[in-house]
């Protein structure tokens, strides 16, 4: 038999918690895992700090010019290039409690469970970060509450592309596997082969990053392959089972659960065998996707001496909230095979 569900933690909506049966409960409310974080550039924001930030590259020549005999040295390029804008959005929950539950449940571990809403903020940063390799290959989505999320690169184009432009070259690169194949040892190397001839700096000259990460959803099919790869002691390709694996231990594998999800949040078959890799935790050196914080993740839990108690119905709320945006400003040091399911 189906139950009933409200924002209002009543003895009303909830009869349960006070009527003359005793029962026991069992939880569905477990949090996700959250692994989204560590792939971007944390900043911290804080207050007073206005409502966006602009995120620009900023490149040089790499190599010195031959000088002639009593000439004048060349003078080096410097340019900015492409740039994108962080905007800040502001994310919260809250849920009400009357006097009367308050007083007569007597399941009080039940109500502290339903009232923490800790992770609530948290659990939709890493998501929304998540959703940045969910929507590689567009340049936009409709969130959950169906506000439009720009996913855009500074070119202007989707975070994974085989076209991808540079400020001041005609030269084009893609960070798109060719064939949007699923992951395996011949995948791998690739979008190994992308990662040593595909990135360049603004002026199309040839650059190197160091990928240390592969990233995937939990597919079982996809995590195994990964693993195996990095886990095994031999050449996982290999009929001699004496051949050396060259790749163990060559990156870190990082899951993120949701990535096969829609933008609500439901499973989506269609990602599930999505992979990326990246070079992430080195600063400048590393892809460019920045997660700005101008205020963490915070609880605010009522009492019966503090604005959370409104005196007309002497009902409590409970409230979360946070505040933040996320950019990614270089898809370079980002490659991803958007395997079709």
């Amino acid at each position: 038999m189906a139950g009933n569900q409200g924002t209002l933690l009543s003895t009303i909506t909830f009869p349960e918690f006070t009527d003359l049966v005793r029962r026991e409960w069992t939880s569905l409310r477990m949090n996700i895992v959250r692994n989204a974080k560590p792939l971007f550039i944390y900043d911290a924001i804080g207050s007073g700090q206005g409502s966006s930030k602009r995120y620009n590259e900023l490149d040089t020549q790499t190599y010195a010019a031959q000088k002639n005999e009593g000439a004048n040295s060349a003078k080096a390029k410097v340019g900015v290039g492409y740039q994108k804008d962080m905007n800040a959005q502001t994310f919260s929950m809250e849920i009400d409690i009357t006097l009367e539950m308050r007083v007569q449940n007597r399941y009080m571990e039940v109500k502290q469970q339903i009232t923490d809403l800790s992770q609530f903020v948290d659990n939709r940063q890493d998501i929304d970060l998540t959703h940045r390799f969910t929507f590689a290959g567009s340049t936009s989505y409709t969130n959950m509450n169906g506000f439009t999320v720009d996913t855009t690169v500074g070119d202007g184009l989707a975070l994974v592309s085989a076209s991808h432009t540079l400020a001041f070259s005609s030269t084009t690169y893609s960070n798109s596997v060719t064939g949007a194949p699923p992951f395996s040892e011949t995948s791998f190397e690739s979008a190994l082969l992308l990662a040593a001839t595909q990135i360049y700096n603004n002026f199309g000259e040839k650059r190197q990053m160091n990928f240390n990460t592969i990233i995937t959803g939990d597919d079982p099919s996809t995590v195994r392959a990964v693993k195996q790869l990095l886990q095994s002691t031999a050449d996982v390709d290999a009929v001699q089972a004496g051949i050396v694996n060259v790749y163990q231990g060559a990156m870190k594998h990082v899951v993120l659960p949701n990535m096969a999800t829609t933008a609500a949040g439901a499973y989506d078959s269609t990602k599930r065998r999505y992979w990326f890799i990246a070079a992430v935790g080195q600063g400048l050196a590393g892809w460019q996707a920045y997660l700005g914080e101008w205020v963490a993740p915070t609880l605010l839990t009522p009492t019966d001496t503090n604005a959370g108690m409104d005196i007309h119905n002497f009902n409590w709320t409970y409230a979360t909230y946070g505040m933040y945006g996320i950019v990614t400003v270089s898809p370079k040091g980002l490659i991803g095979s958007l395997v079709a399911s």
